[in-house]
């Protein structure tokens, strides 16, 4: 059984992941602008190479993001319709998804600001 407290912690701690989602898409829309200016005019292989590499990274953790964005949105529903139902292993295999995503969404910030700056 679960109680009242422990369900709102759940569904809390679900909007915070959204929350923090929706602040990396946006963050990911910004990296991928500066990479569209940074490329203006460039015509260089290896950097041509490497901005596409970026904008394939790009693609691809957008793509992450919705689907995990998705996925939370499901578990919330879930919950919200069997509360008294144990929602806590789906809870923490989402949960280590997030934690996942999040590191390598910070890994390729880090790699990409680092690539900018070496230009």
């Amino acid at each position: 059984m679960v109680t009242t407290t422990e369900h709102q912690a759940l569904l809390a701690e679900c909007q915070q992941w959204r929350d923090q989602l929706r602040h990396y898409r946006e963050d990911l829309n910004q990296l991928r602008n500066q990479l569209y200016s940074a490329a203006a005019g460039k015509t260089d292989k290896d950097f041509c190479r490497e901005v596409e590499h970026y904008h394939n990274q790009f693609h691809i953790q957008s793509i992450n993001i919705h689907d995990l964005k998705h996925s939370i949105k499901h578990h919330i529903s879930e919950a919200e319709h069997h509360p008294n139902f144990g929602h806590k292993i789906p809870h923490l295999k989402i949960g280590a998804e997030f934690k996942t995503l999040t590191r390598d969404l910070d890994q390729l910030k880090n790699d990409f600001q680092n690539f900018l700056t070496t230009q």
